[in-house]
């Protein structure tokens, strides 16, 4: 018979951004990556479609975006008879978590892309909660540049995921 040790949150993520990593077209990085029941099921590395002007900036779009895939695995889990009151989405950028859960406008984000802004309802409702978490351990940093391999073995720790 096997025996749970410690209660798990059934879909938890973690998301970071490189600011301005690609240097021909000055884009930045968003990486996600996405666990259930510990084990990562859900990962993502792409170049953000706009060109951000703040590494805040893009820390928030890599939050919404890694948000919108919360949202969907939550509603998979959920087909499978696993029903969890939000999914908690840990950030390393305490500004772009300030931004998601402040819906007052400021004169300073006025450029961001409404679209990005979907992210505040969904912190509002619950649906997805965000968490600061230190950048040490933010397992979706190795996904935005490249790293030492020491640093790309905690983050295979941090998702309990072992190597040969």
């Amino acid at each position: 018979m096997f025996e749970r040790k410690q209660e798990v949150a059934c879909v938890a993520g973690f998301v970071d951004a490189d600011y301005a990593g690609d240097l021909d077209r000055r884009r930045s990085t968003t990486g996600y990556v996405f666990t259930c029941g510990g084990g990562p099921v859900s990962w993502k590395s792409t170049l953000q479609a706009v060109t951000a002007l703040s590494t805040t900036e893009a820390e928030y779009m890599a939050l919404t975006e890694a948000s919108k895939e919360a949202i969907w695995l939550n509603g998979l889990a959920s087909e499978f008879g696993i029903h969890q009151e939000g999914v908690v989405v840990k950030c390393d950028s305490q500004s772009a978590i300030h931004l998601a859960k402040n819906q007052v406008f400021h004169a300073r984000t006025k450029h961001i892309d409404v679209r990005y802004h979907r992210i505040r309802d969904w912190v509002e409702s619950g649906n997805i909660i965000v968490e600061k978490v230190h950048t040490n351990d933010n397992a979706a940093d190795c996904l935005t540049k490249p790293v030492a391999v020491e640093k790309f073995k905690h983050c295979l720790n941090l998702l309990s995921v072992t190597t040969c």
